[in-house]
Parts: structure tokens; sequence; C-alpha cells
């Protein structure tokens, strides 16, 4: 830590060079390897459960993992906070108790929809009273350019839903999975290391918490949409064929994820230049374009690790080209809330629209393929557009010290 604060202040950039040689590349291999940790679960349980439960096991884990993108939130704000010479937001009692009944009080319903236990749904649920607090101490890491520390925590919390979540999935099926994942979370919070702060203090434009969050849980929703409501768009009996296709899909969007963290601190110190930003999403971009055709000439061994009949190449490459996409509008969409756009997530909401609007239409699962990759285009350009040439939340006056004050005590209300 101490080479990244010289290099940064002697003009050398030592300390930039340090970063991303060695603390980036952690951060990728821990993000890789929470990403990867779902692969490995869905593998060993599709296997030992059986391709009928094939559809359950997605559905818990996109739900997971859309549910893990909600603190996200407050990561990026934390990070933004902490860059700024300001404390990590904390979630107080009594908001503790909020997100449990909310978390709860949704559990039957998304039970209903995703046709899953609803202790199954509560317990993927609940774990944001765990996933809050991790996330505002991570982006402390974050902001601080420890990404060695933050990539090793992300590394542990990986290896712990693997082993958690295989080991309680095979004695309790896919309830033992949600358990699992809910015991990850809680073990990457108990060895997180702590923060520290020694930047001076700054005042830059910033996202308010409610639209990062907002941002952030409609990213995670629409990468995984079509996952979660293929057994209504395609048909039940042809979701498993449109998942085999889908999901080894998403790999290649997580591989991408650590894009938008690792260079969040810089593109905050530097939220005037676009430059970074457009740079950033081309190699983004062909950084997916190459994983996907990697992704299609694995097809095979993908087939022998799920335990699974082989997705067609038409469809494979159409999903593997929309997940590189969403990598660029995750990418951006982070951006953004490092630029203090005031609302990065409008185009996010017409993807979703988008999508949905397959519904009534019943497509077969290559048509509902096509579909997707064409709306990613429109989104990553729209969320490009947003994050360029967006309105940015401009700092100082009353409003914003209310509002400083009041996340570093907790969570929203923070601003309006």
């Amino acid at each position: 830590m101490s080479q990244v604060l010289v290099g940064e202040r002697d003009g050398r950039g030592i300390g930039r060079r340090a970063v991303w040689t060695t603390g980036g590349a952690v951060l990728w291999a821990g993000m890789v390897a929470f990403g990867g940790s779902t692969v490995a679960v869905l593998a060993i349980l599709s296997r030992h459960l059986g391709h009928p439960a094939f559809a359950a096991l997605s559905a818990v884990l996109s739900l997971s993992f859309v549910v893990s993108l909600i603190p996200a939130g407050v990561q990026l704000r934390s990070a933004s906070l902490v860059t700024d010479g300001h404390p990590p937001p904390r979630l107080r009692p009594r908001q503790t108790a909020l997100v449990t009944g909310v978390s709860l009080a949704a559990a039957p319903l998304l039970a209903l929809l995703l046709r899953v236990p609803v202790a199954a749904a509560s317990l993927v649920t609940v774990q944001m009273v765990v996933a809050i607090p991790l996330a505002a101490r991570q982006g402390a890491l974050l902001a601080q350019h420890r990404f060695g520390a933050l990539g090793t925590n992300l590394v542990i919390e990986g290896a712990a839903r693997v082993l958690l979540g295989s080991v309680a999935g095979v004695f309790l099926g896919v309830t033992g999975l949600a358990a699992g994942l809910c015991a990850g979370t809680v073990v990457a919070l108990l060895t997180l290391p702590r923060w520290r702060t020694d930047t001076a203090t700054e005042d830059r434009p910033r996202t308010s918490l409610i639209d990062t969050s907002i941002s952030l849980a409609l990213l995670g929703l629409y990468v995984q949409l079509d996952v979660l409501i293929a057994p209504s768009v395609v048909g039940h009996g042809a979701a498993g064929t449109y998942d085999l296709a889908a999901v080894p899909s998403k790999g290649v969007y997580l591989v991408l994820l650590a894009a938008g963290p690792l260079l969040f601190p810089f593109v905050r110190r530097q939220g005037g230049r676009g430059g970074l930003v457009l740079w950033a999403a081309g190699a983004t971009l062909g950084a997916g374009l190459a994983c996907t055709g990697l992704l299609l000439a694995a097809r095979p061994v993908v087939a022998v690790v799920l335990g699974q009949p082989r997705a067609t190449i038409e469809a494979l490459a159409l999903l593997g080209v929309a997940m590189a996409l969403a990598g660029v509008s995750a990418f951006v969409t982070s951006a953004g809330v490092a630029r203090g756009v005031v609302r990065p997530w409008p185009p996010l909401v017409l993807g979703i629209v988008a999508e949905l609007a397959c519904l009534p239409f019943h497509p077969p699962p290559q048509t509902f393929a096509v579909v997707v990759a064409a709306d990613q285009v429109v989104t990553t350009v729209l969320c490009t557009a947003i994050c360029l040439r967006g309105r940015r939340r401009q700092p100082g006056g009353a409003q914003e010290t209310t509002a400083t004050t009041g996340l570093a005590s907790g969570l929203p209300p923070i601003e309006p």
C-alpha cells in the first residue's frame, strides 16, 4: 500500500504500475474465482441432483447473483466517499430489521415466480443483511487501491460458496444450496481486512446511493433476466435447452466484471475525462469477444463439466456476444457512478422492458437468443452515451453535507 501511495505522490507512476501488475491481477483473479464458484457449484449439483433440478439450481444461482448486486450500490457509494476522504456507510440496527423484513416478505413471491422452495428464496434474499456491511468495507478497500486484499477476500468467498453450497446442496437440495451461499457471504465478512484512511478530503460530484443501488440492481437483474424468465418465455420444457447456452455464457460476463472495480478509483479521480472510459470500454468488449471465442471452442468441455447435452453453436455465440456487451454496459455504468452521473440506469430499464416484451409471444430458444443479443447492443450504446454525456450531480451546499452525514451514519434514505 505504501508503494502505491508513494508512486502517486512523486509522479513517477510506480504505484499505478504496482496496482495493475499485482493488486489488479489479484482482484481480477478474485472476481473470476467468485464468478467461477457459481459454475463449480452448478456443475457439482447438476450432476448429483440430475437434469430435472438444473432449472431450479440455475434460478437460485441467478437470484443470488441479482441479490448480490443490490448491495453493490453501497460498495460504489462507499468507494466514492472514501476516495474523497469520507468514512464508509454503516448499517444500523433499525435498518437491519427493515432489510430483513423486506427480504423475507419478498421471498414467497420470488419463490413462486422462479418455482423454487420458499426457504431457498428466503435464504438468498436475507443474505443482504450481511452483504451490505460487506459491500461497504469492500468499497473502502477499493477506493484505497487495496486490490490485492479485496481480490483475496473474493477468492475466500468463492471457495466458501463452492464448499458450503455443494455440501449442503447434496444433502438438502436447492434449499441447501441457498444456505451454503448465504454462509459463504458470512465467511467473506469475517475474513475481510479493516479499512484505513489517509486521504485528504475532496469535493467531487457523487451519484446518490439510491441511484447507484438502482443502477447496479437493474444491471444484475438485466444480465440474469433471460435465464429467470426463460421458463415463461420459451416454455418450461424448452427452458433447459436455452439454459444450456445461457448459463455458460454468463462466464463471459463474469470474466469482464473486474474492469469496473479496477478502474473505478482512477475514473473517479479523472472524472472529467472520457478518453479513459472509451478506451477501457473498447478493451472490455475485445476481451469479451475473445472469451466468447474460447467458450465456443470449449463447447464439448462445457457439456461434460455440466453433465448436460451440448448447446448449439448459434445460441452460444449469440449469448456470448450478448454477455460481452453486458460487460461493457456494466463497466460504463460503474464509470458513470465514478463520474457522478445523476441517473445512470434508464437504459437498463429499457433493456429489461424489451426482454419482458417477449413474454406474450413465446418465441423458440434460438429466436429469444437473437432478441437478447440485439437488446444488449442497444443498451450498451445508450449506457455509454449516458456515462459520457449525462448530467453530473454537483457537490457542495447543505444538501450534499446532509447527504454525506446521513451516509456516514446509515443507509437510505440518504439523498432525494
